[in-house]
């Protein structure tokens, strides 16, 4: 839920031309910033009519609360900046009370201590939100230790506000409520300002205090308007737990070796028995997963994709290929001797017939040839969804012409074919009768044809077979490329999967089949075409036989290779990403992978701090916005802070065998033992111990941090 906690909507001061906002302006701005909640915290300055105009531009859309930002002083005489916050229904006496705090004063002159602002509107239920850590001018940090001594129990109402979002992650979470807003200066630039992202949709200001003060019960009640579900989880194979997994943000921390891992990747297993898809992503394999996304295992060799037949018909011609010589002359002569052998045979006028003229195949495979290409287009029209460039009548009578086109070639190549067969098939059945006529009558029958038109055409059939199939496999190259991720320093990099027909610098990591296998099977090939007219052309054929029974060719698909690498940009040259860089692209591709749960285990190993919480950390909130499940085993605080997590499930060795497992979350600031409620742990106390190393740890690191931001 967006919320600007710190918006201008009116000049007060000299050199804040600009801020004064229009009604209508106001509402299209926050709008179209997405803002949820709105604060109007003027200098000096409450407008009580002001506030119920803008109210009512967004109603139903935001909530607009009163407010205000004042020039107060410490005890020390420290000035800084403070907002005074209140709920709208205390908007006439926040208007009264603001009013008799700044009296007659100018906003460029007024003026006043903390201890005043504080003790005439925290009564009216007031949230007090201070400039802090060079947000200028900023409350110094004896302040801050006095002001919040002085609240006592009703500290929660402080809270603070950074210059940066960097500061701002440093401390929120960790003793200090942090709170940031737009300042805005420019209403046409309000839409680049920074943002408070409050995790719990909250539906009034009442709830955001109750929020403010960790009522459990109100937290609990926003966390119910989360969907959850209760997994088992085992830690190990002998122990089951019952973990609540929200529809959000879900982090498992805790002390190395206390089954983290194990609970990740036994929810994986639980989703699979569910059916329910999901993405994972685990640290210490990130070089195998790598591999996997450069693995060709799920890649299709398919001669169709170029156009081409798979070549199984002619392939078949010439396996079953046999010499037909022509007719001896002396089968004619005895023909002619023993014409009159036989009464019985001279019934039989079958012995005296020719066979049929055998039909050229040049047609059929013209009209299969003919059919691969409209399959081609047809599936490439499929696939790339082309049709959305035309309109839905092109498109529908376009799809009807296409398969109207396939069913008539597919016609005329099936009419082809039986025309082919049947001639065959009578031929067939033709000599056989003549055998049994010969064999019953002691005589020879007239030979069916002088077959030198046969041997002849036999020789053309093969030869024309091995050349479409020579055709088929020649050289040809597609290249697909494929979006990986983007890499800061290199900038977007792509797959490419590169298919090719065998050439001579092909690798034999590029084919399913041995290499030398393949380039004999074609040198065989080659060898039949070159010797069709040769009288060694049976013995060619005969070796190309036993050449294929080796190979393991099944048909000319095999013949396609196929490599898979990374490239940069639009380069065609390989790109070897480093081992970081290879965990960068794999996490990426599998957040970005569209799937109901997201979990992740040890992501930040072998990553950056800021590659974790300038790109992991804002891609898993995202998703989570979007209602999905995000679970992350991890030892680092920008993912087990930052992201605010609904569940925060810890991990403790107490000793030996024991193990202890506790469930809670920042915004209760409680992990509870799920056997023993009684047992609380205090969530941010942990949290800094177990990711921060400890309070001194992280103190230190937040002094060196500003004083690196105070050097700018």
């Amino acid at each position: 839920m967006k919320a600007d906690f710190h918006c201008h909507t009116k000049t007060t001061k000299h050199g804040e031309e600009g801020r004064t906002v229009p009604p209508n302006v106001f509402a299209q701005r926050i709008e179209q910033a997405g803002v949820q909640v709105v604060a109007i915290t003027n200098h000096n300055h409450f407008d009580y009519e002001q506030f119920l105009e803008l109210s009512e531009s967004v109603k139903g859309k935001a909530l607009v609360w009163p407010g205000v930002e004042l020039d107060v002083t410490g005890k020390d005489g420290q000035r800084w900046h403070t907002l005074a916050i209140c709920s709208p229904r205390e908007a006439q006496s926040f208007d009264a009370a603001v009013r008799e705090l700044v009296g007659n004063a100018s906003a460029n002159d007024f003026q006043c201590a903390f201890s005043e602002a504080w003790q005439r509107l925290h009564g009216l239920n007031a949230l007090f939100v201070s400039h802090c850590h060079q947000k200028s001018p900023a409350i110094s940090e004896s302040n801050i230790e006095s002001i919040m001594a002085d609240a006592g129990e009703e500290s929660w109402r402080l809270f603070f506000e950074p210059r940066s979002l960097i500061t701002l992650g440093i401390w929120s979470n960790h003793g200090r409520s942090m709170l940031i807003g737009s300042d805005v200066k420019n209403w046409d630039l309000y839409g680049e300002c920074t943002f408070s992202n409050l995790r719990l949709h909250v539906d009034s200001f009442e709830q955001f205090c109750l929020l403010a003060r960790r009522d459990s019960q109100v937290i609990e009640t926003l966390l119910g308007r989360k969907e959850k579900s209760i997994l088992p989880a085992k830690p190990h194979s002998s122990v089951t737990l019952s973990l609540p997994i929200f529809n959000d943000v879900n982090i498992v921390f805790g002390q190395k070796g206390t089954g983290k891992t194990e609970i990740v990747k036994s929810l994986c297993a639980e989703y699979d028995k569910l059916g329910i898809k999901y993405s994972s992503y685990i640290g210490g394999r990130k070089y195998d997963e790598y591999e996997k996304l450069l693995s060709i295992a799920d890649e299709i060799r398919d001669s169709k994709d170029f156009g081409r037949e798979d070549g199984t018909d002619d392939i078949d011609i010439v396996l079953n290929w046999a010499e037909n010589p022509p007719t001896p002359l002396r089968e004619y002569v005895r023909w002619h001797a023993t014409r009159g052998n036989s009464e019985k045979k001279d019934g039989f006028k079958l012995s005296e017939s020719q066979k049929l003229p055998e039909r050229p195949n040049d047609e059929y495979h013209r009209h299969k040839s003919n059919k691969s290409i409209v399959e081609s287009f047809s599936n490439n029209y499929i696939e790339k969804n082309l049709s959305g460039y035309l309109s839905n009548e092109h498109a529908n009578e376009l799809s009807l012409l296409l398969k109207s086109l396939n069913k008539e070639i597919e016609g005329k190549a099936r009419a082809e074919y039986f025309a082919i067969n049947s001639i065959t098939m009578t031929n067939t059945a033709l000599d056989a009768i003549k055998s049994i006529i010969d064999r019953k009558s002691d005589t020879k029958s007239k030979p069916s044809t002088a077959s030198f038109t046969d041997f002849v055409e036999g020789r053309i059939r093969l030869w024309k077979a091995s050349s479409r199939i020579l055709g088929a496999i020649s050289k040809s190259e597609k290249v697909r490329r494929s979006y990986l991720g983007t890499l800061e320093d290199k900038g977007e990099l792509f797959t490419v999967v590169k298919r090719r027909y065998l050439t001579s610098d092909s690798k034999t990591e590029e084919f399913d089949i041995g290499i030398n296998k393949l380039k004999k099977w074609k040198r065989d090939l080659e060898a039949i075409r070159a010797s069709v007219l040769s009288f060694d052309l049976p013995a060619k054929v005969a070796a190309f036989v036993e050449t294929h029974r080796d190979s393991g060719v099944t048909d000319l698909s095999d013949f396609i290779g196929l490599t898979k690498y990374v490239v940069i940009g639009g380069s065609e040259d390989p790109y070897v990403p480093s081992d970081g860089e290879k965990g960068i692209l794999v996490i990426e591709k599998k957040l970005r992978e569209e799937a109901t749960a997201y979990l992740l285990d040890e992501p930040e190993l072998g990553m950056s701090n800021l590659y974790i919480d300038s790109v992991v950390r804002p891609i898993l909130q995202n998703r989570a916005a979007e209602g999905k499940t995000i679970i992350v085993s991890t030892h680092n605080a920008n993912l087990a802070v930052r992201t605010l997590p609904y569940c925060s499930i810890y991990r403790e060795h107490v000793k030996g065998d024991t193990y202890r497992t506790y469930i809670g979350n920042p915004y209760s600031n409680e992990l509870v033992d799920i056997n023993d409620s009684t047992n609380k742990l205090n969530w941010a106390e942990i949290s800094m111990a177990t990711l921060e190393g400890g309070p001194d740890a992280f103190r230190d690191r937040q002094t060196i941090y500003e004083a690196g931001e105070s050097c700018k």
